[in-house]
């Protein structure tokens, strides 16, 4: 005889697959008869996960005032998660700094540290100035279930995905008997309001898989959208497919080809981009190999009757740690709209925008509380034809619902205000402000931190194509990782002590100073547009574990880092000023390795608790800027060479050969002299010679590109880093090239 499962199993089996609203029935039955708090939490993370962020804070505080929270540590954690749902700040935070002080859950405490920063922030912010008014849209398009991914095409057509209830024919598994499909509906318009909405026949609707996420492409008349199987709720696999409109009627969709779609693992919500010659750049959401958190935001290269180029993930300072979805690019503006759990915001999923393309983007900036809210706010979308207007996806309070006043998304419209006119007075003379000559030395010296052998371990190059920001961002997350390595110091005391002492370093040290650096680059901008001549020295240094000779490429790749930083800093607008033909700025580079390193920091490779993970180690693999000068005041520095301000093209490469080829530099040397310094940040590319600085002659650099193994590319950079014998200068310029089949 087959014994009957009890509500705890049911329970249990139904939020394995994700059907959270039946194992909140279970869970309730069970608790009913018992009043147990690990049931009450049970149904406490039923209800955050189905987004009913209210019920979901009323068992976790039946918990956490019971003496079974000692059981359940996790519990603090998600109740200052509810509060910030809930838009109580000012609770929340107060619930993660307790979470905090006993903290063992390394996921988490790294989360729950962002989370009460975003808590602080939500608290610090000032009045919401961006002039956004937003609509929750009628039941013509809202139902009791969720509405996601709204899209206009032209200014009468609203196409999006809606939940709809649906049978499993045959099926007498209680758990799966009843399923809810996402499929594709359109609406369109009269004035300004949509019709009642319908299925759409395009085609492009699955019976057994949901269908959601459309993306249009109108230059090339083709749609984008995802098929995700509907099996496990928990955990839904999606690809990306394409449907392209040929005489009249829409085609047979197909799965996107190369490895855009990767086997277990989610490739969705699409957007389309356009590159400067109209080929297509997909911009997708993936949670596959590569990604710095969860689901982060990737791109890949559509031309006509060619496979899509392999995905390129974003990076810094879009992705994070966390989880970044939903992307729409809108090329207009040049603006990505994306959402965001860790990025600083209002709680849940946030929008946010930065302007860029392809691989260099800005700070993203939160949309403010006119757009976002507690809850999650997603798929932010611009309609083409209607400018200052458009659509986005929440479960903020007032959502339509069938269990819970959070629990399902709906579309809301957006629009921009218009600004009230101000009668005109007269103005005598309008001037920008300046900036301060010399604001910049208050925040000086800047010290940046890495982890042991960062960047690019093991590497025997001195230089690296990492930006900061992104040693920076896995830094941040290794804050378990030092911890853990004391685990067996001598008694709790010791060790809650060393404890303390990561933290405040990571807290005090990496990212006040972090942000410190932020804070420069913003003054060395308003310097150079001024009009100022700029010298910074940069100083490398090391940890005492490696070689002498090893230290001393670790500090100039740790210096290296911080160059990228300052390229690809708003879109490379820094780049203009390198060299001594522009404002102009020059690093000087002093590589110290671990020869300046304190007496009695460990070098014992065997004992890396005190070798690697102490802060006394931590706190030697650093780059400092140390001295920030207007060349006006000391012009002896400006070097003889002179770089492009703009990136030199070289030509167009192909895959499976090696290519060799030259680049000539103009200079002002009176002797004759040479370089002492030459780097490329490709391993790829390999310096062959060059030719000394002799007067009235120009400097002639030999290249070879190993391309056996590249893939093709419509534009790339290669940084070549340079300095003169007898200088410290350190230039660097870039060398612009593509590569075909």
């Amino acid at each position: 005889m087959i014994k009957a499962q009890s509500d705890i199993e049911l329970g249990d089996e139904a939020f394995r697959y994700g059907y959270y609203g039946t194992a909140i029935e279970h869970y309730m039955a069970e608790y009913n008869k018992s009043h147990a708090p690990a049931v009450a939490f049970k149904i406490g993370e039923s209800y955050r996960l189905f987004n009913n962020y209210s019920e979901a804070l009323r068992y976790y505080r039946i918990v956490a005032q019971s003496a079974e929270v000692l059981q359940l540590p996790e519990c603090e954690y998600f109740l200052a998660a509810m509060y910030r749902n809930n838009g109580q700040a000012d609770s929340a935070l107060l619930f993660y700094q307790s979470y905090l002080r006993a903290a063992r859950n390394e996921v988490l405490e790294a989360r729950a540290r962002q989370e009460a920063r975003a808590c602080q922030w939500v608290l610090d912010s000032v009045p919401d100035t961006t002039g956004y008014v937003v609509r929750h849209e009628s039941k013509n398009v809202n139902g009791e279930y969720s509405e996601s991914g709204a899209i206009m095409l032209g200014d009468s057509l609203l196409l999006f995905s809606s939940m709809q209830e649906v049978s499993k024919p045959g099926s007498k598994d209680a758990i799966n008997s009843d399923l809810v499909l996402n499929q594709i509906f359109q609406a369109d318009f009269s004035g300004d309001s949509p019709n009642k909405a319908v299925l759409n026949t395009w085609g492009l609707n699955n019976k057994e898989k949901h269908t959601c996420n459309v993306a249009y492409d109108p230059l090339h008349q083709s749609i984008y959208f995802t098929l995700c199987s509907p099996d496990d709720f928990a955990n839904i696999p999606c690809d990306i497919y394409v449907a392209h409109y040929h005489k009249g009627r829409w085609q047979k969709a197909r799965r996107l080809g190369g490895t855009v779609n990767m086997k277990g693992y989610s490739s969705t919500q699409p957007t389309v981009g356009y590159l400067p010659d109209s080929t297509t750049i997909l911009y997708f959401a993936s949670n596959r190999p590569g990604s710095m958190g969860g689901f982060d935001i990737w791109y890949t290269i559509i031309r006509e009757g060619r496979t899509p180029s392999d995905p390129v993930n974003l990076g810094t300072p879009v992705n994070t740690i966390g989880d970044e979805i939903t992307p729409f690019y809108d090329n207009a503006s040049g603006t990505l709209f994306f959402s965001s759990d860790w990025h600083l915001g209002f709680g849940g999923y946030d929008i946010f925008r930065s302007e860029g393309m392809r691989d260099s983007w800005q700070e993203p900036v939160n949309m403010g509380h006119s757009i976002n809210s507690p809850a999650n706010d997603l798929y932010f979308s611009v309609n083409a034809d209607l400018p200052g207007s458009g659509y986005l996806t929440s479960n903020r309070k007032g959502s339509y619902f069938i269990s819970g006043n959070t629990c399902c998304n709906d579309i809301y419209s957006w629009k921009k205000e218009r600004p009230q006119r101000q009668r005109r007075r007269k103005v005598e003379r309008e001037e920008e402000p300046v900036a301060q000559k010399g604001a910049v030395h208050h925040l000086l010296p800047i010290k940046l931190y890495f982890h042991n052998d960062e960047p690019d371990p093991k590497s025997k190059l001195a230089t690296t194509s990492t930006n900061y920001f992104q040693t920076y961002n896995r830094y941040m997350f290794m804050r378990g990782d030092y911890k853990r390595a004391h685990t067996l110091a001598n008694g709790n005391v010791v060790y809650d002590s060393i404890c303390d002492a990561i933290d405040y370093f990571f807290d005090y040290d990496v990212q006040y100073n972090c942000e410190r650096f932020e804070q420069f680059l913003n003054l060395l901008l308003d310097d150079l547009k001024a009009g100022h001549r700029i010298s910074m020295t940069v100083a490398g240094y090391a940890s005492p574990i490696h070689t002498g000779q090893y230290n001393e490429l670790i500090s100039k790749r740790r210096i290296a880092s911080i160059v990228n930083q300052v390229m690809e800093y708003k879109k490379g607008v820094l780049t203009r000023f390198m060299g001594t033909g522009g404002g102009s700025l020059q690093i000087r580079e002093v590589a110290y390795g671990s020869s300046h390193a304190a007496e009695g920091v460990s070098d014992d490779r065997g004992q890396t608790n005190k070798s690697v993970y102490s802060v006394e180690a931590a706190k030697e693999r650093r780059i400092e800027i140390l001295d920030y000068q207007y060349l006006e005041d000391d012009s002896s520095m400006i070097s003889c060479l002179n770089l492009p301000t703009r990136a030199m093209h070289v030509g167009t490469f192909f895959t499976g050969e090696y290519a060799d080829f030259q680049v000539t530099l103009q200079h002002t040397a009176l002797s004759e002299t040479a370089l002492d310094f030459i780097s490329v940040g490709s391993p790829n590319v390999s310096v062959v010679g060059y030719s000394k600085l002799t007067p009235g002659r120009e400097l002639t650099i030999y290249l070879r590109m190993d391309n056996r193994r590249a893939e093709p590319t419509v534009s790339s950079f290669l940084p070549i880093t340079l300095r003169v014998a007898g200088e410290q200068i350190t230039q660097t310029m870039f060398l612009e090239y593509s590569i075909e089949k």
